[in-house]
């Protein structure tokens, strides 16, 4: 019993001293002359490198590598890998985030600077549509002018039209007055000559009847 809470104790112990950790990403690779252990290191690769394989022992565990265009070495071929190390993945991602991150931005920016436009271009649009508005309604007042004009028109063409009869009615008018005038002139002028010759006529007959009349009186005594 006492070795079964030692135990339980001891494990208690150690499950409070273990913390979480991380296996680095930083790794050197050494290069050698040849594909063994005790061959000397003529350089040091850091993770993440591109590196072009020329040749495979699968004998040894060893790959020949292209250091430069004269010069090769022989690597682990366990520590190579067929695709990039996480760390040169991560920098590759932050990278790209960032780059993303600052198309974001500007992404945003121009979102922004459409906006001012849109609320620009929907001020114009409500400014346009008003003047419109107005427009529709001054061509309606000008349709109604238009045609109240058109009908003073057409009345005042048909006053002018009755003027201008009426016109020619008084100058008929005029003339038969004048007609009837010179008419009664004349009248007037044959009256006083009938009653003027009448006088005449008179004059002379007058004188001989009174004469006459003396004589039958002067026979009858």
């Amino acid at each position: 019993m006492k070795k079964i809470i030692l135990a339980l104790s001891l494990l208690t112990s150690s499950s409070l001293m273990a913390q979480t950790a991380y296996v680095s990403d930083e790794l050197d690779i050494m290069v050698r002359s040849g594909k063994s252990a005790s061959h000397r290191i003529i350089a040091t690769l850091k993770s993440g490198n591109k590196v072009n394989v020329t040749e495979r022992d699968t004998d040894t565990g060893y790959s020949k590598i292209k250091l430069s265009a004269t010069r090769d070495g022989w690597v682990l071929s366990r520590l190579l890998a067929k695709s990039p190390s996480a760390r040169a993945r991560l920098a590759a991602a932050e990278k790209k985030a960032a780059k993303l991150q600052v198309n974001i931005a500007l992404v945003n920016k121009q979102l922004a600077e459409l906006q001012l436009k849109k609320g620009s271009l929907d001020s114009q649009s409500a400014e346009l549509s008003g003047r419109n508005n107005k427009l529709v309604r001054e061509l309606d007042q000008l349709k109604k002018t238009s045609s109240n004009a058109v009908k003073i028109l057409a009345e005042r063409n048909q006053l002018q039209q009755r003027v201008v009869t009426i016109e020619r009615e008084l100058e008929g008018f005029k003339r038969e007055n004048a007609t009837l005038k010179s008419s009664s002139a004349q009248d007037w002028f044959l009256i006083g000559a009938a009653v003027l010759l009448l006088g005449v006529v008179l004059g002379f007959i007058l004188p001989k009847l009174s004469w006459r009349r003396k004589s039958s009186w002067q026979s009858s005594f």
